[in-house]
């Protein structure tokens, strides 16, 4: 099975072009004003008015409010809104939009709250800190659950990330930029290639 690509923090049109272009099956955008990686709704709505269908965008949020989901949804209407999983339960999500819920690693982590029915993202305790999950708790979350993976992933980790845990899915940011809030082409096709190497080498 395909491992799923989710590049997030694109804010230019070319790392855009550049992420799928080289394998990205989602394109994450950040609308947390305080993230050096932010881009308003309209910003999007321009980037993306010419990409494949195939390609799905996700606006990625921070304790969502229905008013802050609303006032994107104006501008810009995404594949997926990512956000904390206990947000879901006070936002009303049109029937098309899907949901990425998010949860963070913890002491005695109960793994019956994860939605089977939603994609679901496994991250650090803070989120866009590149902080990497432990791996021990990563991998017994992975054979329990079927899960996107986030947090400190990069070029340099990444293969033994996915020979180790094997996940459904990985979620890349700070570990595929130049500088803290800008990508690097060159790492995120050297990213994108060391994942399609390893699920060319499981058939």
């Amino acid at each position: 099975m395909k491992t799923l690509i989710k590049i997030c923090g694109i804010r230019r049109a070319d790392d855009l072009e550049c992420a799928i272009e080289h394998g990205a099956d989602f394109i994450g955008f950040v609308f947390v004003k305080s993230s050096p990686r932010y881009i308003d709704a309209k910003s999007v709505a321009s980037l993306v008015c010419s990409i494949p269908d195939k390609i799905k965008t996700v606006a990625v949020m921070q304790h969502a409010t229905q008013s802050s989901l609303d006032s994107i949804l104006k501008d810009f209407r995404p594949s997926y809104i990512q956000t904390d999983a206990d947000d879901f339960a006070s936002l009303n999500l049109p029937t098309d939009i899907k949901k990425i819920k998010v949860y963070r690693e913890e002491q005695n982590f109960d793994f019956s709250i994860v939605d089977d029915k939603s994609l679901a993202l496994l991250e650090g305790p803070v989120s866009g800190s590149g902080e990497l999950v432990n791996r021990d708790f990563l991998r017994e979350a992975c054979e329990k659950k079927r899960l996107m993976v986030a947090g400190g992933l990069s070029p340099d980790n990444i293969q033994n990330i996915l020979e180790e845990v094997n996940p459904y899915g990985v979620d890349v940011s700070s570990g595929v930029e130049s500088e803290r809030g800008n990508k690097s082409k060159e790492k995120i096709i050297q990213f994108n290639k060391i994942v399609r190497k390893f699920d060319e080498s499981k058939k």
